[in-house]
């Protein structure tokens, strides 16, 4: 059975992990290798179950942080402030992308085939909404 303070190792290492992963990861999404935002995702939910974890010992009645563990949580509180403005602008740079990405297909289907042979008795007809 895996005690909290294993938990409490096993989070901090994910939470490094998923740091150090986010560093590499360029904000232009086409400038990424192949399947490096996923691995960035399998990390979070790795993590999601170590706090899964950790919140059924903390449940637990008389369950007290230990030392060493409110050691852990002082590391974990750093590397957070570190990490949450790398993802939020990794968020935000991949949203803003994604969001001209369907801009750009809304107006293509717009005009493809706009321009196709469309004559009436010698009239051009205008088939773009």
């Amino acid at each position: 059975m895996m005690t909290s303070k294993t938990i409490m190792y096993a989070f901090l290492k994910q939470t490094y992990d998923l740091y150090e992963k986010a560093q590499q990861i360029n904000s232009r999404m086409e400038d990424n290798e192949e399947g490096i935002v996923e691995s960035l995702e399998m990390l979070f939910a790795n993590r999601q179950e170590s706090i899964r974890q950790l919140e059924i010992f903390m449940k637990q009645r008389n369950f007290k942080w230990t030392a060493e563990e409110l050691s852990i949580i002082a590391q974990l509180k750093e590397i957070d402030q570190q990490l949450q403005p790398l993802i939020n602008n990794l968020h935000q740079s991949f949203f803003t992308q994604i969001k001209r990405i369907k801009q750009t297909k809304e107006i293509s289907k717009k005009y493809s085939g706009a321009y196709q042979g469309m004559v009436t008795a010698g009239s051009f007809i205008d088939k773009r909404n």
